[in-house]
């Protein structure tokens, strides 16, 4: 992948909830750092919630070397229940 080709895209990972919202910036980068510093600044201190900038040459790429950030239930589901389970004091 030549960096002509390279799409940006800023993923908010909500830990608890096993889910990423993804933003695609297409290839401007200074766009993609910018929207990335402000998102990293208003949420540094929220323990549940990875904000990362990351390249690949589409979303589906991004989804298939990231698969960690996105949520396949089979995966996931028994992470998201620990949790609340956790949070409700039943575990």
């Amino acid at each position: 992948m030549s960096p002509a080709n390279v799409q940006h895209f800023l993923v908010l990972y909500d830990v608890r909830a096993g889910e990423a919202t993804v933003e695609s910036f297409g290839s401007e980068y200074e766009r993609a750092v910018s929207a990335y510093e402000a998102t990293e600044r208003e949420h540094r201190w929220d323990e549940n919630l990875e904000v990362v900038l990351l390249g690949s040459d589409s979303r589906e790429t991004l989804e298939r070397t990231h698969s960690s950030y996105f949520r396949l239930m089979d995966k996931h589901l028994d992470q998201v229940i620990a949790r609340e389970l956790e949070a409700l004091g039943l575990r």
